[in-house]
């Protein structure tokens, strides 16, 4: 689509009649009469011969529309050409209604500024480009003329929109580039959003290489936050990771949620809306309700809230009392409440009160109390605040001393092994987060391949079936232009031809839309499947490390087992009882008998478990049970014989060599098939109807029953397994244990051990903690010395059983 505007050759208002003086000249002269005088312009564009309508804004009729112009031109005296020729073109592939002509030229009207000016718009068919032809005024009703200012630029710009709203071919130029590039990545995906760092990140980024906490933590909080169901999810999920989730409060009012590495105020995190703007708390709440922590309020902060509603009484009478800093502190004293002025470094922070001199004593800051309390009131009542800061007590070099020469007695290598556990905890924390970024970015990675790869299918295939037409339309003009004779009929052969290529481009346009959003919903699934794919979280990075044979995660794994070690040897020795190896064998009998027993009951009640199949989901029954209401009711609204055989007879007649046949015999069918439809609609809105008010709460019920059932199958299997799994591993791995440390602290002349309780009851990990407690009491050399013999003993004993076996 186009338009060009024909100026005027002459500076003359003076009509002629243009009607006769049009149709007796050739097409070319009388265009340029055309834009000379409001007669001659509506005389050529109004020609029986060549418009096929006419459309008049502003005039009465055709006929006396040049002097209704004239007499609104007269109005405006510096105007010389008051005649403005407008030609809109179609390509010849478009054939756009009457009422998209005369849109897309008042369209083309209002954008230079005419929306309100006469004029008289005839549409031509007389060139093989279907065209119309608009005479408008430029003088308005109030007099002005229309200066026509960029009206070239705009009308460009204009035929560009207008085009690309309506599917057609944009015809490029110098001003609507951006318009084309609209138009052409309409159905490209969109790209991922960027946000912004802030200025402390973007510093910490360039001068450090480090990306902002935020940036690492999004996908897997974004992850958490997504697939959680309640705030106690949110809070597992996270914990996975070594996050927490808290409120952020400052005084009595609540900021928001910040996400962090812990709960002390240096940890580092950052507020959930810098992770994304579904992580904000009004956001979270709405899908969860009210936040709930897994972690109660520290108890600083409670006694600090409670202290400061017993006490703000008292201190705003004292405050609003005093006349001075000394009367002020007096009033308190009374009280037992002292004033501090608290710093970090060497910025003050403001004021605070306290119930004593004592750093651990109970207090809060000005502000909590009431705002006539801060520093900066009180100063402009009683001058400059004369207390000094308090900072907080730095540690003495008589502590580093006392604990260096206490360590020393128990370990020479103490300094030693405290840097090195510095320097194995940062590599393996560096390692972690490489191996986490590496893990999302693979993932994301992945995930844009696919889309990229589906959307160039897509291309691809959108572009071959554009192909397909532009050849098949070819192919129909000439054999249209074979076939026919006559300039009528080869037309209306065009116009049939084009017809059909519309209608197939709207088809596959709708096919393509609908193939598209298809792939999309596939490649959301994906990525939700993909998503459930979590990196492994810090200590189970360490422990794969230490099986790898990393020997700085070995010590890290080594020191985070030493506590806990340390509180067995305390319960140990708080009540423990001597027991003799023989004992210890006896019950450990007991228990491999009582295992055996445990793991044979939960096989055969495992085994004696009714398998239940997975049930679909309810979405999946309701489309199944769509589906087959749509197979029913298409089924039964089919074509009937008489209608069949009208078909048929309709068939044969489209292939006639008769047009006007042809076409009547397309009427009819399309007629018939609308028929069909419209039964078949009824239908199934009946049929959907009944479906939705009766067997769907049915269906939904018993899913939801199923749902329950495969559920309970679901936990009593996986418990059973559970118990067949801790069972082997205590038949396979523990008991065979303790009995070889037992062999080692025979030979090596241990005859008790202490053990917590009774012998006779006591339970597996009691006779381990004990057997642990005897086997570090052996000399390393004599323990290593037992263990090499007990090895040697038994691949001779091996070596024996395979010698006899052989003969």
């Amino acid at each position: 689509m186009i338009s060009k505007s024909v100026p005027a050759r002459s500076r003359t208002r003076s009509f002629a009649t243009g009607v006769d003086y049009i149709t007796e000249h050739a097409h070319e002269r009388a265009c340029v009469q055309a834009g000379r005088s409001f007669g001659d312009g509506i005389g050529y564009a109004s020609a029986p011969k060549k418009a096929a309508w006419v459309q008049l804004r502003g005039v009465t009729s055709v006929e006396t529309a040049a002097l209704e112009m004239e007499a609104v031109a007269v109005l405006s005296r510096r105007c010389k050409d008051p005649v403005y020729h407008l030609i809109v073109a179609y390509a010849k592939g478009e054939r756009p209604t009457r009422e998209q002509v005369v849109s897309d030229a008042e369209r083309l009207l209002k954008a230079i500024g005419m929306e309100r000016s006469q004029y008289v718009l005839a549409a031509h068919q007389d060139t093989d480009n279907y065209h119309a032809h608009v005479i408008a005024n430029r003088i308005g009703p109030d007099g002005k003329a229309n200066d026509l200012w960029h009206e070239r630029i705009k009308r460009e710009r204009t035929c560009a929109e207008i085009a690309a709203e309506r599917g057609w071919e944009i015809v490029v130029g110098h001003h609507n580039r951006d318009i084309v590039q609209r138009a052409c990545h309409l159905y490209a995906p969109p790209a991922d959003p960027e946000r912004r760092m802030s200025d402390g990140a973007y510093r910490q980024l360039r001068e450090r290489g480090e990306l902002p906490w935020c940036e690492s933590a999004r996908p897997y909080v974004l992850d958490a936050v997504d697939r959680a169901k309640d705030w106690n999810e949110v809070h597992e999920r996270l914990a996975a990771h070594g996050v927490v989730a808290k409120l952020v409060q400052r005084g009595e009012r609540l900021r928001g949620l910040a996400f962090a590495e812990g709960f002390e105020r240096g940890a580092p995190g950052c507020a959930a809306s810098r992770i994304d703007a579904r992580c904000a708390l009004p956001t979270l709440e709405r899908r969860f309700g009210p936040f709930t922590t897994s972690h109660e309020l520290a108890n600083a902060t409670i006694v600090a809230t409670q202290w400061a509603q017993s006490a703000r009484t008292t201190i705003l009478t004292a405050v609003d009392s005093a006349r001075s800093w000394d009367d002020l502190t007096q009033r308190l004293d009374r009280d037992g409440i002292v004033v501090k002025l608290i710093a970090r470094g060497a910025r003050v922070q403001g004021l605070a009160f306290a119930q004593g001199r004592d750093p651990g004593a109970p207090g809060c800051g000005a502000s909590r109390i009431h705002p006539r309390c801060k520093k900066a009131a009180l100063e402009q009542r009683f001058g400059p605040c004369p207390f000094t800061p308090e900072q907080p007590p730095k540690r003495g070099r008589s502590e580093v001393r006392d604990r260096a020469e206490r360590e020393a007695h128990t370990d020479p290598r103490w300094a030693l092994r405290d840097a090195q556990r510095i320097v194995d905890h940062a590599r393996m924390r560096s390692e972690y987060t490489a191996y986490r970024d590496g893990f999302f970015a693979e993932r994301h990675r992945a995930t844009t391949e696919r889309r990229q790869a589906a959307w160039e299918r897509e291309s691809m295939q959108r572009r071959c079936e554009a192909q397909r037409r532009r050849e098949a339309r070819l192919l129909l003009r000439a054999v249209a232009r074979l076939a026919t004779r006559g300039a009528v009929a080869r037309q209306l052969a065009y116009w049939s031809i084009e017809a059909v290529i519309n209608r197939r481009r709207a088809r596959e346009y709708d096919a393509g839309r609908v193939r598209w959003e298809a792939t999309k919903i596939v490649l959301s699934s994906e990525r939700k499947l993909t998503r459930e794919e979590k990196p492994m979280d810090y200590r189970w990075y360490v422990a794969k490390q230490a099986r790898a044979g990393d020997l700085g995660a070995q010590r890290i794994l080594a020191a985070r087992e030493a506590p806990a070690r340390n509180r067995h040897e305390q319960i140990a020795e708080a009540a423990s009882q001597p027991v003799t190896l023989d004992k210890v064998r006896q019950r450990l009998h007991v228990i491999r008998a009582e295992e055996e027993a445990r793991y044979e009951r939960a096989r055969m009640q495992r085994q004696h478990l009714t398998r239940i199949d997975r049930p679909p989901t309810i979405e999946q029954a309701l489309a199944s049970a769509r589906k087959e209401i749509r197979a029913r009711v298409s089924e039964a609204t089919q074509f009937t014989p008489a209608e069949r055989a009208q078909l048929a007879r309709l068939t044969k007649e489209q292939q006639s060599w008769n047009p006007f046949v042809r076409n009547a015999a397309k009427k009819e069918a399309q007629k018939l098939h609308a028929e069909q439809r419209a039964r078949y609609e009824a239908e199934l809105t009946k049929a959907t109807r009944d479906f939705e008010s009766g067997d769907a709460q049915r269906i939904e019920q018993r899913i939801r029953g199923d749902e329950r059932t495969y559920r309970d199958y679901v936990s009593a299997s996986l418990g059973l397994e559970a118990r067949m799994r801790q069972a082997r591993a205590a038949l396979r791995d523990e008991i065979p244990m303790l009995e070889t440390r037992l062999k080692v602290l025979e030979r090596a002349g241990v005859a008790q051990l202490d053990c917590d309780g009774p012998a006779w009851d006591a339970r597996l990990d009691q006779l381990a903690a004990a057997v642990d407690r005897g086997h570090r009491t052996v000399p390393d050399v004599l323990r290593r010395d037992v263990e090499f013999a007990i090895r040697k003993e038994q691949r001779g004993l091996s070596r024996t059983r395979s010698i006899s076996m052989d003969r």
